[in-house]
């Protein structure tokens, strides 16, 4: 990836605004009322290359998108009604992104739901650009991603910045196995990068130029990293 593009321009007003007061919200809140959050559910798997519904859903788009919003209502707010409401948006974006690759819904909320506020808004931030086209050395919603600027792109909507290129980012990152991943973390072999859905080998990614960014399951192996350290 470029830095040509001026990757994260468009979502770091944001963070200005929100600065450390977001991160002093998010945590009180969502420390106050962490409970409502933990979903029970088994634990999926896939071992196929390719998703059996749809790789670029738009409803997946749509529910991540409006959950995103609301992630941001609840970041201003730190009101426990706003906290409720991401809650209930972000399970329905787990829900849709289940149909789509035939995992069971309460894993997939289950799995998103142990991860952090950060993890979770990574992940919808990359679900929100299902279907950008793929395009190298590149991380701008408005023109497309290739492996690493996506999942930049998706780590700068939540508040970190990443390296620009697929083995940096790993290197980077926290060191994590199968067991100690969590949604929004990092897959990485050489020469490509993908995020983590959280359950058996479902991921998103801007896989090529043939199927640009989309759902899928990983049938490699791989390194886990958590961008966070």
């Amino acid at each position: 990836m470029t830095n040509s593009n001026l990757p994260h321009a468009s979502v770091r007003p944001i963070h200005r605004l929100l600065g450390s007061r977001r991160r002093r919200v998010l945590a009180g809140a969502a420390a106050t009322i962490a409970s409502i959050a933990t979903v029970g559910g088994a634990t999926g798997s896939a071992s196929a290359a390719r998703i059996g519904g749809d790789h670029h859903s738009v409803v997946v788009v749509e529910r991540a998108n409006a959950a995103l919003a609301a992630h941001d209502a609840f970041s201003t707010t730190g009101t426990p009604g706003s906290f409720v409401a991401y809650l209930a948006a972000r399970d329905a974006t787990a829900d849709a992104v289940a149909v789509e690759m035939q995992l069971d819904p309460a894993a997939v909320r289950a799995a998103w739901a142990k991860a952090d506020t950060q993890h979770q808004e990574a992940v919808l931030a990359a679900l929100g650009q299902l279907g950008k086209p793929y395009r190298h050395a590149t991380s701008d919603p408005a023109v497309g991603f290739d492996c690493s600027g996506l999942t930049a792109f998706a780590w700068g909507r939540a508040g970190l910045d990443i390296p620009n290129q697929s083995s940096s980012q790993i290197n980077a990152a926290g060191r994590r196995d199968a067991a100690t991943a969590v949604a929004g973390d990092l897959l990485q072999y050489p020469g490509h990068v993908s995020m983590w859905l959280g359950v058996g080998d479902a991921v998103v990614h801007a896989s090529n130029p043939q199927n640009d960014v989309e759902l899928s399951l990983n049938s490699r192996s791989v390194r886990y990293g958590d961008p966070q350290g």
